[in-house]
């Protein structure tokens, strides 16, 4: 059985606000595409939602990818870019009754999620935000279906 796995990463943030409480939250083009997610996956109910923790050596504690997600129906999990070679392990096991999994992630996992998709170019996998990369997946291959963003499904 393949497994229907959606990458995502976190929306914009804000970088440049000189506002202390608006500073590393969700800009307005962020929340813009957390709500394209809740509406594009309204009927889609997901087995894992992965989302990556903030990093504790930061001492902001807003999580951008949990933001972007939170509208998403599915059992979420927080994770840390050093052990997210065991997520993908655990979703690999035989016996495995997982059909659709999410996984949003902040840039600086990038590299170790493209070790284990493998992807054959930017068109499969890049850190942009605001796009959503289908692949599915059995037995450790992954094979990649399409992507997509808020504003190409609009235009359709």
């Amino acid at each position: 059985m393949n497994i229907n796995l959606y990458i995502v990463r976190n929306g914009k943030v804000n970088t440049d606000e000189k506002n202390r409480l608006s500073y590393l939250h969700l800009s307005d083009e962020g929340i813009a595409f957390a709500g394209f997610l809740d509406n594009h996956f309204k009927d889609t109910y997901f087995d894992h939602i992965f989302y990556q923790s903030t990093d504790i050596k930061t001492s902001d504690p807003y999580n951008s990818c949990r933001n972007t997600i939170r509208g998403l129906k599915g059992i979420k999990t927080e994770f840390d870019k050093t052990h997210i070679s065991m997520v993908f392990e655990e979703m690999n096991r035989e016996g495995s009754d997982v059909r659709n999994v999410l996984l949003c992630f902040k840039s600086d996992s990038f590299y170790v999620l493209s070790n284990i998709i493998s992807p054959q170019s930017e068109e499969q996998f890049s850190k942009d935000y605001h796009r959503v990369f289908h692949y599915q997946f059995h037995s450790n291959r992954y094979s990649f279906v399409s992507k997509f963003s808020a504003e190409e499904m609009k235009s359709v």
